[in-house]
């Protein structure tokens, strides 16, 4: 899968898909981190290893889970 652009707010960010529904986040040049999707009863939760915030990583998580549609 090809890396694509999403906007939140006035910030851009490039998403590059990686194996294992894994997703890295970069705004300009600089990894934010990564992220993945988890099941949590009937909603899609968005969790990372990294230091993100849960509300920021839910928000791209759920802009993603858009763009894949």
């Amino acid at each position: 899968m090809e890396p694509f652009e999403i906007q939140l707010l006035e910030n851009h960010f490039t998403i590059e898909p990686l194996e294992n529904g894994l997703y890295r986040i970069l705004e300009g040049e600089n990894k934010l981190g990564v992220i993945y999707a988890e099941a949590d009863g009937d909603q899609v939760v968005w969790g990372t290893r990294d230091e993100l915030d849960k509300d920021f990583i839910q928000q791209i998580g759920e802009l993603i889970a858009e763009h894949n549609m």
